[in-house]
């Protein structure tokens, strides 16, 4: 008789606490560091969205204060006395562009503080 399938039973056996032993004693952690990254990348990925998101916001907030205020009329307004060879080098130098991107972030950063996790 035959007993060799109870030395591989035992081997087999024997490679299973094996492998059991090496996942408890490096495979844990391994497994818990790649979990750590996947769900640090997540949440950084759903804090970005969330920023941009809130950015969006803010920006049509400060969009409505500009025009409910009357701040654009009272530029155009100042732009319409200002002399044309004035006004042509200022055109020139994009300082008209400039003054708009100014006066939009102004209230932009404004309406960003009131954001909550976001504002500071």
């Amino acid at each position: 008789m035959d007993l060799s399938f109870i030395a591989d039973w035992f081997n087999s056996v024997n490679g299973f606490i094996d492998y059991v032993w090496n996942f408890l004693s490096s495979g844990i952690y391994d497994f818990f560091k790649a979990l750590l990254v996947i769900l640090t990348k997540a949440a950084l990925y759903s804090y970005l969205q969330f920023q941009i998101f809130m950015l969006e916001v803010a920006y049509e907030v400060a969009q409505e204060i500009m025009q409910e205020v009357g701040i654009t009329q009272v530029i155009q307004q100042a732009w319409g006395a200002i002399p044309a060879d004035v006004y042509s080098t200022l055109l020139f130098f994009n300082v008209p562009q400039g003054i708009n991107l100014i006066l939009a972030a102004i209230p932009t950063r404004i309406a960003f503080g009131f954001i909550p996790g976001v504002g500071r």
